[in-house]
């Protein structure tokens, strides 16, 4: 029983570093992988409206219109309404259009740490 016991041991222990993930790489698939995060916005100047706002991804939360074109607002400030949202830090997009709807300024603002 002494001799077993040891044997057994080294038995199982031989058997777990044995099996392991399998190490094999995934398969080539067709589905584009996420971008990933931290990437530079890809907005720049001259682009139309419809250009940005499909770069964007949605609508400006307020259109402010002037003699000499628009200024769209973007902000994130209703984040700072989910509790325990420590982390939070407002951030402030505009961007300018002329009157032919070609983007000519924007800029972001965001408070340092």
């Amino acid at each position: 029983m002494k001799t077993i016991t040891p044997l057994l041991c080294a038995a199982l222990l031989i058997a777990g570093c044995a099996s392991g993930p399998d190490q094999t790489p995934p398969p080539h698939s067709s589905q584009k992988l996420p971008e990933p995060a931290g990437q530079k916005d890809a907005v720049h100047l001259g682009m139309t409206k419809d250009e940005v706002l499909k770069a964007l991804g949605h609508k400006p939360k307020s259109i402010m219109t002037n003699p000499r074109g628009e200024v769209w607002h973007y902000d994130n400030v209703e984040l700072a309404l989910i509790p325990f949202n420590f982390g939070f830090r407002p951030e402030f997009k505009n961007y300018t259009f002329d009157n032919n709807g070609i983007l000519v300024d924007f800029n972001t603002t965001q408070p340092t740490k």
